[in-house]
């Protein structure tokens, strides 16, 4: 264990999801002096990823609708990789989506991290690891390694909707059946196993491995599904997600208040200095707004049943509803 809530300012964790500004928040953390910003630390193109891969990997070079960076994502991995070989030591692919839903105390995710948080602290800088596939994991993570964690919220059917529109932008729409894949591999007896169940989502067989052969395998098997399916299937990774991360959050930013109120922005930095030491501003943030309208979706009546089948399968969804935690 590297620390406990008491080493807050030694490293920050950054927990949110696809498509709900977490890329944002991370860049303003990275641009503080002072701080090594890990970007995705479970992302699975970790483990096959080189010293070109990551110079190639920048916000530009894809329909990211990301922030202007100063460097491609992954520049902090670096020093760790092994001269030509390639993937970061100690990682492994099934951190990002077959755990998702932590089985066994995430030992070797902890271990994993705890070289990266070392690594900084070695050169005098403060940990930032950025995540996009934590959200379940993180008062798993904040019991074994301490730390000050953010979590980040966006509301849910702005967040699904940004994930909808990469729908027709690749031969596999990732942030839709990512949700799909994450319910999948759930634990059987899980609530999140539970509700794939209820969904008709296909178990995957334990020799598909890799999350590229388990997104294709997963569309094969389901062929095309509408707008429903998509929404439930991201609404229950949300509501269980939230659910868990709220035990961990020693704060919730909220990026729609972040993008509408100069007010909230200045109140949220304040609140992450006195938990970091870290002077973070967010005076640019601006987040896209969706239109719904030409959807026919009863996004009410599916929120009400799939928080009703949550709890079904026994999960406490009282944090996602109403967050306990602290807010700016």
């Amino acid at each position: 264990m590297i620390g406990d809530s008491s080493d807050a300012r030694g490293v920050v964790f950054l927990h949110g999801g696809w498509r709900c500004a977490s890329t944002y928040v991370w860049s303003r953390f990275r641009a503080v002096e002072g701080t090594t910003c890990f970007y995705e630390p479970f992302a699975e193109r970790l483990a096959h990823t080189s010293r070109k891969g990551i110079g190639r990997d920048t916000a530009g070079g894809w329909n990211s609708r990301h922030p202007t960076l100063t460097a491609p994502y992954r520049v902090e991995y670096l020093p760790l990789l092994r001269g030509f070989l390639h993937g970061v030591p100690g990682y492994r692919e099934a951190f990002a989506l077959e755990h998702y839903f932590p089985r066994d105390g995430a030992r070797e995710e902890v271990a994993y991290l705890s070289r990266l948080i070392e690594h900084a602290r070695r050169n005098g800088k403060t940990a930032v690891l950025g995540f996009s596939r934590s959200l379940a994991r993180a008062w798993t993570l904040k019991r074994a390694l301490g730390g000050y964690h953010l979590v980040i919220r966006r509301n849910p059917r702005q967040q699904w909707l940004s994930c909808r529109s990469y729908r027709a932008q690749g031969p596999i729409p990732y942030f839709e059946l990512g949700h799909c894949l994450i319910l999948t591999l759930a634990p059987i007896d899980s609530p999140a196993g539970r509700f794939a169940r209820s969904l008709g989502l296909p178990r995957m067989p334990r020799w598909v491995s890799g999350v590229e052969r388990q997104l294709g395998r997963l569309q094969a098997q389901l062929g095309a599904w509408d707008d429903e399916l998509s929404y439930r299937a991201f609404l229950g990774v949300y509501l269980l997600s939230h659910a868990t991360a709220a035990s961990a959050a020693d704060l919730a930013l909220d990026v729609d208040r972040l993008d509408r109120s100069a007010q909230y922005r200045e109140q949220a930095g304040a609140a992450v200095l006195d938990g970091t030491g870290l002077a973070v501003d967010f005076s640019d943030c601006r987040v896209s707004r969706h239109e719904i309208a030409d959807l026919a979706l009863d996004f009410a009546g599916i929120e009400a049943d799939v928080r009703q089948q949550l709890t079904d399968f026994g999960a406490d969804l009282a944090a996602a509803a109403t967050p306990s935690y602290a807010q700016v």
